[in-house]
């Protein structure tokens, strides 16, 4: 479970979310869903740990996070700003990635890199990939550990059909044992993942829909 409590970030004098009250229970898919700069992705990143509150709190399973060095564990993201090393290949990306992960040993590679049909470019230098080949990387570096929580940013954009479609197989087979919150411009591209929607407008959740 993740949950922000009265949740307030001001920069600058201008304030960029505005008394966020949300909890995220276990075995659900939750989804965020507004403009660019309306907050979804502040949102994200709050709980990742990577925007601090100025007032209010973060708590995984009841316990505060984001302080000190009490950070969210067990949890997979996909945010917009994630890069590799521009010299390595896909496959030695992905490997660096695999040998500080929780279940190292339980990892397939070669699965994960054929299930998105990356086994052409597992030889290519990152810097030289397109931009579709590198989300399929994010989304494998989520996914691959099993955590218990994924936060996943756009997590379809950028994505060819197919790609879409085992990504939304990948979500649906996570909730039947951990938590899933994901961000999207448009409510119809995630609507039939989500158990939950909030519209996020200037910072604050406007509507929910259920």
């Amino acid at each position: 479970m993740l949950e922000i409590k009265k949740g307030y970030i001001t920069k600058n004098r201008r304030i960029l979310l505005n008394q966020i009250n949300l909890k995220f229970l276990n075995q659900h898919i939750y989804g965020l869903v507004g403009i660019n700069g309306s907050g979804k992705t502040m949102i994200l990143r709050t709980l990742a740990g990577f925007s601090k509150l100025t007032k209010g709190n973060v708590l995984q399973e009841g316990q505060i996070i984001g302080l000190g060095d009490k950070t969210i564990t067990n949890a997979g993201l996909v945010l917009g700003d994630q890069e590799f090393i521009s010299f390595l290949t896909l496959e030695e990306n992905l490997r660096l990635i695999k040998n500080i992960c929780r279940n190292k040993e339980k990892i397939d590679l070669n699965y994960w890199i054929n299930l998105y049909h990356l086994s052409d470019f597992k030889d290519i230098l990152f810097k030289n990939l397109s931009l579709g080949t590198k989300k399929k990387m994010v989304l494998i570096q989520a996914f691959m550990d099993y955590p218990e929580i994924l936060l996943l940013d756009e997590p379809m954009n950028g994505l060819d059909e197919k790609s879409v479609n085992i990504t939304k197989q990948l979500i649906m087979k996570h909730k039947q044992n951990g938590l899933v919150i994901m961000t999207s411009h448009y409510k119809n591209d995630i609507e039939d993942l989500c158990d939950y929607i909030f519209h996020v407008k200037e910072g604050t959740i406007v509507s929910e829909k259920y």
